[in-house]
């Protein structure tokens, strides 16, 4: 018999345990719930060894797809140290007792700035401020990338935004990350109908341009305050296996040749994520001499050391 609600324990004000990573244990109080999605509940947590305030993302339900997608999540996290990529700090499941006994979650690193999502509703975004998201994050999904991986979710929700300095974002939600080549089963689809790139729209095997392509409509995004391809799941997708998005002339001739490239219907004509980095932080506002840009030489650089695959054209840094 199911218990009545009144007499359940509260989750919120629970100490979970969990296995931090690189090995040893800690325990976690739980705050105020943050948020829902389709597969798993987030809250406010903080780690009571660190004094630190921490992201715990507990399975929503039994389902073994929620609880697979937590270890899933957990397992690609732990594979990755980029300071524009959320920091994996523990698993562990709800012990005995708890509401929610028995389901597994994930301890992650609280961000404390909103996403994306929540700057674009007030309207288009400074273009100085974009270029220092889109350094960031492009550098971010650059180190995914290198690992073999591919987010295939990237939108403005999952972009979140930091008030520490070592970067102004961080990518959120690897819950539905896959290896890079990785085929999606017959009849189903991953990642959110607004931003998929065409290949991916069309079951495409998951790669690092679909990535590429997705944050390029965000970014896009937050410059218009606008969607690029608005209208309801059929019409977004067809859209976009038409025509790329229109990229008003009005941004500059910068972010015209990056959001251009970065949003190709070609996904072989796409820059990798370092390159797109390296163009977005040439944008950066260059501060007062003799002071020096580390981030802008840097990604610069790179642009300049690795040329465009063939049949691809550079890429306007300016």
């Amino acid at each position: 018999m199911t218990a009545p609600a009144a007499s359940r324990p509260v989750f919120a004000g629970s100490v979970l345990p969990a296995r931090r990573a690189g090995g040893g244990q800690g325990s976690f109080l739980i705050h105020e719930l943050l948020g829902r999605g389709a597969t798993a509940t987030v809250y406010r947590g903080t780690d009571l060894a660190a004094k630190r305030p921490v992201a715990v993302k507990v399975a929503k339900g039994p389902d073994d797809s929620h609880s697979r997608r937590i270890h899933d999540e957990a397992r690609m996290l732990s594979r990755l140290d980029n300071p524009a990529v959320v920091a994996f700090v523990g698993e562990g499941r709800v012990p005995d007792g708890h509401l929610w006994a028995g389901r597994p979650f994930l301890v992650e690193e609280f961000a404390y700035g909103g996403s994306l999502a929540e700057q674009i509703h007030a309207g288009p975004r400074d273009p100085r401020e974009v270029a220092g998201w889109a350094a960031a994050a492009l550098s971010g999904l650059g180190h995914v990338h290198a690992r073999g991986l591919v987010h295939q979710d990237i939108k403005p929700a999952n972009i979140l935004l930091s008030s520490l300095r070592r970067s102004p974002v961080r990518i959120a939600d690897f819950g539905i990350a896959a290896p890079a080549g990785t085929v999606p089963e017959p009849g189903t689809s991953s990642g959110t109908v607004h931003y998929m790139s065409p290949q991916q729209a069309n079951g495409g095997p998951a790669e690092p341009a679909g990535d590429v392509y997705a944050l390029g409509l965000v970014l896009l995004e937050c410059l218009t305050a606008t969607r690029a391809f608005p209208g309801t799941h059929v019409e977004s997708l067809v859209a976009r296996t038409l025509r790329g998005p229109m990229i008003p002339q009005g941004l500059g001739p910068g972010w015209v040749s990056l959001l251009g490239a970065m949003t190709a219907m070609d996904a072989a004509d796409r820059p990798t994520a370092a390159e797109a980095a390296a163009a977005a932080a040439a944008m950066l506002p260059r501060p007062a001499a003799p002071l020096l840009d580390l981030a802008a030489g840097f990604f610069l650089s790179a642009l300049k050391m690795a040329p465009p695959a063939p049949g691809r054209q550079p890429l306007n840094p300016v």
